[in-house]
């Protein structure tokens, strides 16, 4: 009996050594269930077995100590991404127009019994020339002007003549010859004395402003 018997107590000692050295710790993972060695891990008895706490419960028990298969962790779905904000383009802000200064009334003169335009003229009437282009609700007005030597019936057509050449200038410019008001006003509308040169030479003029 005692020759049969001690091979059976070896056998099993070796057993349970090998089952402690080869079996797998089995972390704590915080639960106070079980007695924790140093390590953190669950203390194991000889046979392979959790070593259990007063605070062990069923709620608390760790599934490897009790050989329970463990739950597979619960499929979290992914959050559906949140639709990206449609950012409207902004509408384009309209630049305020620009409106030109309405030019001075313009006055330029002629030389005795001419109505050719003096080159000094031209910078003005360009300046004229180039609001209307902008300002197409707008015309202009032009008055020839004469000084009281001479008849006063050819004074008038001299007047005349002298708005035309104005008039003519500014279609050249592009202006429509329906927004130009031509007319002459003789020697009847004198700005200085007619008795001296210097007053004459005021005298023969042409007059240009803007009306609407």
């Amino acid at each position: 009996m005692k020759k049969t018997f001690l091979p059976m107590v070896a056998m099993a000692t070796l057993s349970v050594a090998a089952f402690n050295t080869q079996a797998a710790d089995i972390p704590s993972a915080g639960s106070t269930a079980y007695v924790i060695d140093k390590d953190g891990d669950v203390v194991r008895d000889r046979w392979g077995r959790c070593v259990r706490s007063i605070d062990w419960t069923v709620e608390t028990s760790i599934d490897a100590c009790e050989g329970r298969t463990p739950k597979p962790a619960p499929v979290v779905a992914a959050p559906e991404p949140k639709p990206m904000p449609v950012i409207a383009p902004k509408a384009p802000v309209a630049e305020p127009a620009v409106v030109p200064n309405v030019p001075v009334q313009f006055r330029g003169f002629f030389d005795t019994d001419s109505s050719e335009l003096k080159p000094a003229a031209f910078g003005d009437l360009d300046t004229y020339a180039d609001y209307l282009n902008q300002m197409n609700d707008a015309s202009v007005k032009v008055t020839g002007h004469t000084d009281s030597r001479g008849a006063e019936s050819y004074n008038q057509k001299l007047s005349e003549r002298r708005a035309m050449a104005v008039k003519s200038y500014l279609e050249e410019k592009g202006i429509a010859s329906d927004r130009i008001n031509a007319n002459g006003s003789g020697e009847t509308q004198p700005i200085a004395s007619n008795k001296t040169a210097e007053g004459r030479a005021e005298n023969r003029r042409v007059e240009v402003e803007i009306v609407k």
